[in-house]
């Protein structure tokens, strides 16, 4: 039967429309994960469009995760989602002067106030608030050692929301909330390091098992509450 996705190409916007055909039809799933897609010059000829644009579109497709290049095999789609897919957010908030502060914090509470709904709203099995409570468990008893391992207690810190990204079983939301943890990881352990070093890490232990009982609630403005609570010292260090 013929693709939809490999009709003729009447257009001269080339290269992104090839990208965005190929894209879409993983989307609508005419294309699936493990899937070949013919070789450049087939779909040259079905898209009516260059050898160089459709070159082109899978060197950018193959750079950002979608497609695989196997040698002497083929292009194929992509097993699975991969954090390339999402790194040209990275590079787009590390380059930006003036706004990457306030950027990175929405896109923070954007991606967690999101999961979090999102349990919320689901039927999570007990096993899974256990996975959560445990993590919760451990950075509480090494934010209680005196003194705490201070990367250790960073490393638990991003395992417990990690936990959380986890348990919405949504692959794509956890890419995302995997590009959170890169730009993030290190001011996390600076936040760490100066909540203990005023003798507020009470406030830590507090915070994070405050976001488990407002999580495992029903009342959405507490949780939103308990998750800004969470970014008090955080805001200040990145900034």
């Amino acid at each position: 039967m013929e693709k939809k996705y490999l009709a003729p190409i009447n257009s001269k916007s080339m290269v992104q429309i090839v990208i965005d055909r190929i894209t879409g039809a993983i989307i609508d799933g005419e294309l699936k994960p493990g899937d070949q897609i013919p070789t450049e010059p087939e779909l040259s000829s079905l898209f009516n469009v260059g050898r160089n644009t459709v070159r082109e579109a899978i060197r950018i497709l193959v750079a950002y995760g979608v497609l695989e290049i196997r040698r002497a095999e083929g292009t194929f789609i992509c097993d699975g989602f991969s954090p390339s897919m999402i790194n040209p957010a990275i590079y787009q908030i590390i380059l930006q002067k003036e706004s990457r502060y306030e950027e990175l914090i929405g896109l923070r509470k954007i991606i967690e106030n999101g999961m979090m709904q999102l349990l919320m709203d689901m039927d999570i099995p007990q096993e899974t608030w256990n996975r959560i409570e445990r993590k919760c468990d451990i950075l509480v008893a090494i934010l209680q050692e005196d003194p705490p391992d201070i990367p250790k207690a960073a490393e638990a810190d991003i395992a417990f929301h990690e936990e959380i990204a986890k348990a919405t079983n949504n692959s794509l939301a956890l890419v995302v909330h995997d590009v959170v943890i890169q730009l993030t990881r290190e001011s996390r352990q600076r936040t760490i390091e100066e909540v203990v070093a005023k003798g507020d890490k009470q406030y830590l232990i507090d915070t994070h098992r405050n976001l488990v009982e407002k999580l495992q609630g029903k009342d959405a403005n507490a949780l939103y509450k308990a998750i800004t609570d969470s970014y008090f010292y955080w805001k200040d260090i990145y900034r």
